[in-house]
């Protein structure tokens, strides 16, 4: 690789046998037999891992108001194989790729899961390679431009707990007591059913997939009945 190359992802390398087995395909070592090497799959299930825990910290940041499920499919959808081909395509990754002969004839360096791949091989290359800080700048000037662009295409978020708690103290009465009165369906598919009361006065119930998003359900219905 030339000195340019060991600059990837805006991180400079310090160890480049870290940053060849990210790029290195495993049809690459089935062709070229080199003794010692190794290609970028167990760097892919690293960085898989840590990319899946910064952008996790990074949304819960950015969006305090969403329940843990639309957070779930948020950070899905901002690490889904197409997202992370094209974060490769733009960095320039896929001509720097080592492969095959027969995996180059047959569009490796274009093909959407191995660009995926190989970002995510690289992203688990500088964890080891700088540590946990460095690949978090390296996460976050990737990223933020796509949560602030998610960020700005959003409704606000509304906090109706927030809502409902200060609308009780302007009214000097004692804060909001949530309850899980019941819950239904299997652990993966829960339906959780909050009470909202005051002094011993229920409010409002709601209903949702997280106790959060029930609370909140709970806190929208006793705002209408204070209001109305």
């Amino acid at each position: 690789m030339s000195p340019l190359q060991n600059l990837i992802l805006g991180h400079s390398f310090t160890n480049r046998t870290l940053l060849q087995q990210a790029l290195t395909h495993p049809s690459y070592l089935n062709e070229a037999r080199q003794e010692g090497a190794a290609d970028y799959q167990r760097l892919e299930f690293l960085g898989d891992a840590v990319l899946g825990l910064l952008l996790a910290d990074l949304l819960y940041q950015q969006f305090p108001g969403l329940s843990e499920g639309d957070l779930s499919r948020l950070r899905s959808s901002l690490v889904d194989q197409p997202r992370l081909a094209r974060l490769a395509a733009d960095a320039g990754i896929a001509p720097l790729i080592l492969m095959g002969k027969g995996a180059e004839r047959e569009g490796g360096r274009t093909n959407p899961s191995i660009l995926a791949d190989v970002f995510e091989a690289l992203i688990g290359a500088i964890h080891c390679d700088a540590g946990f800080t460095a690949v978090q700048k390296v996460v976050w000037q990737l990223y933020r431009p796509l949560v602030a662009a998610i960020a700005a295409d959003a409704p606000a978020q509304h906090d109706a707990k927030s809502e409902l708690q200060e609308l009780l103290a302007a009214r000097k009465q004692a804060a909001p007591v949530y309850t899980l009165i019941d819950q239904q369906g299997p652990d993966h598919d829960r339906l959780f059913s909050i009470e909202v009361s005051v002094d011993g006065m229920a409010l409002g119930q709601g209903q949702g997939r997280s106790k959060k998003a029930a609370q909140q359900s709970a806190a929208e219905s006793a705002l209408a009945r204070l209001r109305s």
